[in-house]
């Protein structure tokens, strides 16, 4: 087992079943730390999705922050995507026969004040009102387009709802994980082969090791997160969050095997006593469940 701090001064863990609202998890789902730990590896995430036992550890958290949100709406205007090629494709047109009308002009230009014209410019010179009124023609056309695709994509913007963690902030404790052995060097060395995000590359994250003893204990306190939410026992004064997330990662960025949370800013209370795991730390004692 071993464990890191992990914080940011925002975050953002899309739920993919939000479309027009981008709204985030309260906290970074197995996948996202799956995600981290295979930046911090120098992992390809092609190579991890394609692998089926990368996902078989375990993992938990502790809010160090209370959950924290603010949202707001944001217009993309351009989006980022085959039809960016194309707008900027049809840019370059508009541009490119725009040029070759006002080349062609100015050749007629000089032509015309040319006192003497060899013969090769006597013949250039009556064919080129011919050539300025092709691209003349041709700039029209181009110009339509640009028209037509910045009505669709410049002026009508489309808004979407954002959510953003502030300051986010975790001890994260990580279970059987394949590559525990090379993970615990660079945690130990605060090393990272890629960048480390908190759920998106806006917001970059830091993360520090924590040196940890665990026991197996039974009982009915938890910290900030469990799946056992039948058990629970909710009390006044307590903020609860539900979280319907997957576990794992595949293919394409397909998930799969969704497990149902709880999150709670303060200790979560059960009905009855379960098997946990009992971490020890500089930071203090923490009872947690894992998945």
């Amino acid at each position: 087992m071993f464990g890191f701090k992990l914080w940011s001064n925002f975050g953002s863990f899309r739920d993919p079943i939000t479309i027009t609202q981008n709204l985030t998890f309260p906290v970074p789902p197995k996948t996202t730390i799956g995600g981290a730990l295979a930046s911090i590896l120098g992992i390809n995430y092609k190579d991890y999705f394609e692998d089926e036992n990368y996902f078989d550890f375990l993992y938990s958290l502790v809010l160090i922050n209370p959950v924290r949100k603010t949202s707001f709406a944001q217009n993309y205007i351009a989006d980022y995507t085959a039809k960016s090629e194309v707008k900027y494709s049809v840019i370059e047109k508009y541009y490119k026969a725009k040029y070759d009308v006002i080349r062609l002009q100015e050749e007629e230009k000089y032509l015309k004040e040319l006192e003497k014209k060899s013969k090769s410019e006597e013949i250039k010179h009556p064919r080129i009102k011919k050539k300025i009124e092709e691209a003349q023609n041709d700039l029209g056309k181009k110009q339509d387009k640009l028209l037509e695709i910045q009505g669709e994509q410049f002026h009508k913007p489309k808004p979407i709802y954002r959510e953003l963690l502030i300051n986010p902030k975790y001890f994260v404790f990580i279970k059987n994980f394949k590559y525990e052995g090379k993970i615990k060097e660079y945690l130990q060395s605060h090393k990272s082969s890629f960048a480390l995000y908190m759920g998106n590359s806006e917001f970059a994250a830091n993360y520090d090791n924590i040196e940890l003893q665990r026991a197996q204990v039974k009982s009915d306190r938890l910290d900030s997160f469990t799946k056992h939410n039948q058990l629970i026992k909710f009390e006044p004064g307590k903020k609860y969050t539900n979280m319907y997330a997957a576990t794992k990662s595949y293919g394409n960025r397909q998930y799969k095997d969704y497990q149902n949370l709880v999150i709670c800013d303060k200790v979560i209370s059960l009905k009855q006593k379960i098997e946990t795991v009992r971490i020890s730390c500089k930071y203090g004692d923490f009872n947690c469940d894992f998945i």
